[in-house]
């Protein structure tokens, strides 16, 4: 019966959020942003089936949600309210095509939603966890203070502590120095793999060093790059770390759907400003925007067929849109030369690749690596991963899988944690708190 009745309170929560992103998208985002591509399909709003079958898209995928029992579970969440309910209502609301056909994508995204969230139910006994006595945590650190002092040294006088309205004066100072292949990917490497791993563990084995290493490499890289993310990170995982180490992350659903509901009521009721365009556009709305003309440019453009992974293209020599990297090739078509419209992996890794159907092969690839990483971070304590996994989980939701696993570092973690059991670090053991899968 508590099971039925949490899965209720999940229907209600996805069919509230869904109703009022309609209603942000209607009176807020249209109205202050259709120049930038929030627009509206006026003839399909008064197909109200259509709109019934919106919601109920939005809102069946939960049937597969089992709670937060994986680490995967929890990306999960994030991908449902981020990415993929505004990416359903914006289609009903603004994709400029026939009605079936649109049915027909937004079904697609219906059966990828659905995959991702029946990883966590998939098993296999073959162990992929290496026995090692080394303590990668301390090679990590040692690789930290190594790219942190070759940031130091690349950038030296360059360096400049700036306030956030000069980011991009910065930035483009900078941006000779940081464009070498091996720059480019240690510093990438070093603010969403390194220096979040390094926090994380500690905090959890109380070692400052690893927090003081952190805390110098996030500075470090915002003086390089103008980087906000990499200020930000350490304040999100020390608030997140004191707020649900002594808590069961099992109801993060509630949490996160009911949390964002309260920013989108609020917001609504509030003159425009600031904080609610960058709620409204910036955090929620652009994926579905995005999305939609990422299958608009893709209807007309060659598709890349994987070439725009780096590695793939090296052999194949095949991407047709050389000097621009996906994002931009988008974005300067739509909105001008300096845009960068980077978009999240059934953009990228789907439409861009192979068209419609690549919404199911991106789905599948991510489903894989789920799979994959449920299984080796087994007897991990959830809020570590989580923890370590926040860089991760926001790099699926605006680029590239691929960017995410080889950029972002993320493979090298999965890897350093096949390896570093759980047994021979008891600070990160999934016992270490209640917050066990």
């Amino acid at each position: 019966m508590k099971i039925l009745e949490k899965r209720t309170l999940y229907y209600l929560i996805a069919l509230l959020y869904a109703i009022l992103f309609y209603q942000g998208y209607m009176i807020f985002l249209n109205p202050f942003f259709g120049y930038a591509g929030f627009g509206v399909n006026e003839p399909r709003l008064t197909n109200y089936i259509f709109m019934i079958y919106t919601f109920a898209l939005v809102v069946l995928p939960i049937y597969f949600f089992r709670g937060v029992n994986t680490i995967s579970a929890f990306v999960c969440i994030f991908i449902f309210f981020l990415l993929y309910a505004p990416i359903q209502v914006t289609f009903y609301i603004d994709y400029d095509g026939e009605d079936m056909y649109v049915a027909y994508l937004q079904f697609l995204y219906f059966l990828g939603m659905c995959l991702l969230f029946y990883a966590d139910r998939v098993k296999f006994k073959t162990k992929i966890i290496i026995p090692s006595n080394v303590d990668f945590f301390k090679v990590l650190l040692i690789v930290t203070i190594l790219s942190i002092l070759y940031m130091i040294a690349k950038f030296g006088g360059s360096l400049k502590l700036v306030a956030f309205e000069d980011v991009y004066e910065q930035r483009s100072a900078t941006s000779e120095l940081g464009a070498d292949v091996f720059t480019a990917y240690l510093s990438s490497w070093l603010a969403y793999m390194y220096i979040p791993v390094c926090l994380a563990y500690g905090l959890f084995a109380k070692k400052k060093i690893y927090i003081i290493v952190g805390l110098i490499g996030s500075i470090i890289i915002y003086m390089a790059f103008a980087s906000k993310t990499a200020l930000v990170f350490p304040f999100v995982i020390y608030i997140m770390y004191k707020t649900l180490k002594n808590r069961s992350l099992k109801s993060s659903f509630t949490f996160m759907g009911i949390g964002l509901i309260t920013v989108m009521i609020i917001t609504l009721l509030l003159d425009f400003n600031s904080i609610t365009a960058l709620f409204w556009m910036r955090t929620i709305g652009n994926s579905g925007s995005l999305t939609l003309h990422y299958h608009y440019f893709f209807a007309d453009h060659p598709h890349t067929y994987f070439s725009h992974i780096n590695i793939i293209n090296f052999l194949s020599q095949s991407y047709p849109y050389p000097g621009k990297a996906l994002g931009q090739a988008v974005g300067n078509y739509y909105w001008g030369d300096e845009m960068n419209a980077n978009a999240n992996f059934w953009a990228t890794d789907g439409i861009a690749a192979v068209g419609d159907l690549g919404i199911l092969v991106s789905s599948v690839l991510l489903f894989i690596i789920f799979i994959f990483f449920n299984r080796i971070s087994k007897n991990y304590n959830q809020l570590f991963l989580v923890l370590t996994l926040i860089p991760y989980i926001t790099s699926v939701l605006n680029t590239s899988l691929f960017s995410s696993l080889f950029t972002g570092g993320a493979l090298f973690l999965f890897i350093m944690l096949m390896f570093n059991t759980s047994v021979n670090n008891p600070y990160i053991n999934e016992n270490f708190n209640n917050n066990r899968s």
